[in-house]
């Protein structure tokens, strides 16, 4: 979509698309780090201690990082700031966790082999070929030590019959991406590779990094970088979050052992309420919290003046407020509160907002309206019994680890703030009867 800035409602539905992933130096990009104090957004910061040591020094082991943040906090946006400038010396690939995974079966096999096919796929796009020896050590690997010799033919079909005959092809890119295919799909083979891969993680290991690192030496032939980093992005959206920890979490001394960078984007449950392993015991994390809108004493709806001035400066590189809504800045400090700073609800706010207006301008109606509908859509994701549990957490700002914990973070019903942390129900739910009512018995003295 052209990044244009709304000069109507009707404009506006489309610019504010909540889904949108706006890279730096794209115009609807804001840094929102000039706003904040780095006690309460120390996100690019922190990424900057971890890949950007003092020129006295250099980075003597590879990072391998975990980037914890409810989805739609920006995290994927966050991670492209900090990584456009680290070339020449490393060179970012991303990997998009939901097309490349089956999100209902997730090993620790898949994962490492995912990690080789994003850097075959950066080496394949560049054209740059691993030596012969590396490369013969390749297709071995791919063609007998993870798939049978009587599958190799049947998964890799007139690849297998050119290797065979000694005919170098471009790159072992597409032996990959017929292995991870097969891996994703729910194939007979898909069970042998895995077994075969798993059987033992150390040659695992030891295979990926012979190629990662003739893929390195290459890349730094080639006058492209130093080494690699990948970042698995959309991780976070995996509903099932055991499949992470087992595939990720449990396993992140093996995945520390790669001779590259890796960047994990995590949900907060992982870390706050985790399955068996918390994510700052498996990997160093760096924290992506909600906008701070307000402090922990303050009500649901107060909004800080830095906050405001964040959020009306977001939505106006994309919408000319002054223009387009009748009292711009009521509805930016609306919008804010109700968002209780998670970018994604932010969006989806205002972009209902414009879809509701019918005239020229977004009127007060239309704004209040907006948040009535997208307090009724999110409410629904709440259980009956888990009221109970949302007041205590208003009245505490701590969670604990417990299932229904762990579902509120997953689902954004709880949001998490930086500075001492702490946590709140997402402000849209208050007005619930069943909240209130709940509240009203945590608030009663007991006898």
């Amino acid at each position: 979509m052209q990044q244009i800035r709304a000069q109507t409602p009707a404009e506006g539905f489309y610019t504010l698309d909540p889904f949108l992933l706006v890279n730096p130096n794209e115009p609807w990009y804001c840094d929102l780090s000039q706003y904040f104090d780095a006690q309460h957004y120390p996100v690019l910061r922190r990424l900057d201690k971890f890949f950007k040591p003092p020129a006295s020094m250099r980075l003597s082991r590879f990072v391998h990082l975990g980037l914890v943040g409810h989805k739609g906090t920006g995290k994927s946006t966050l991670i492209r700031q900090a990584t456009q400038d680290l070339q020449p010396d490393i060179v970012t690939t991303f990997v998009q966790s939901l097309s490349v995974f089956d999100q209902s079966d997730l090993t620790f096999s898949d994962v490492v082999l995912v990690i080789v096919k994003a850097i075959a796929d950066y080496l394949e796009e560049r054209k740059i070929q691993l030596p012969q020896p590396q490369y013969q050590l390749v297709l071995k690997w791919f063609t007998e030590e993870l798939v049978t010799t009587n599958r190799s033919k049947e998964i890799f079909g007139d690849l297998t019959t050119q290797a065979e005959a000694g005919v170098k092809l471009p790159f072992v890119a597409a032996f990959i991406a017929k292995l991870t295919a097969t891996i994703r799909s729910k194939s007979e083979y898909r069970t042998e590779i895995r077994e075969r891969a798993e059987r033992d993680s150390v040659e695992l290991i030891r295979n990926a990094n012979l190629f990662i690192d003739a893929a390195t030496q290459e890349l730094n032939a080639a006058g492209l970088g130093q080494t690699f980093l990948v970042v698995f992005d959309d991780l976070e959206k995996i509903t099932n979050r055991a499949l992470v920890d087992a595939a990720v979490l449990r396993r992140a001394e093996e995945l520390r052992r790669l001779r590259c960078h890796i960047v994990f984007l995590l949900d907060p449950a992982d870390q706050y309420a985790p399955v068996t392993v918390q994510a700052s015991q498996a990997f160093d994390i760096v924290n992506v919290p909600n906008l701070r809108i307000r402090d922990r004493t303050d009500t649901l709806d107060f909004v800080r003046p830095e906050a405001i001035k964040a959020v009306f400066d977001v939505l106006d590189k994309r919408v000319d407020l002054e223009h387009v809504f009748a009292d711009p800045q009521k509805a930016v400090e609306q919008f804010a509160a109700m968002s209780g700073g998670r970018l994604r609800d932010l969006m989806i706010l205002a972009k209902q907002a414009c879809e509701n207006a019918t005239g020229n301008l977004v009127t007060q109606h239309d704004v209040d309206f907006a948040i009535r509908s997208v307090r009724s859509q999110r409410i629904t994701a709440v259980q009956p019994e888990q009221w109970k549990r949302l007041a205590e957490i208003h009245r505490d700002k701590q969670i604990s680890n417990q299932k229904d914990d762990a579902y509120l973070l997953l689902h954004s019903l709880v949001l998490n703030y930086n500075g001492e942390q702490w946590f709140d129900i997402h402000p849209l739910l208050e007005a619930d009867p069943r909240f209130r009512q709940a509240w009203k018995t945590q608030s009663q003295p007991q006898p």
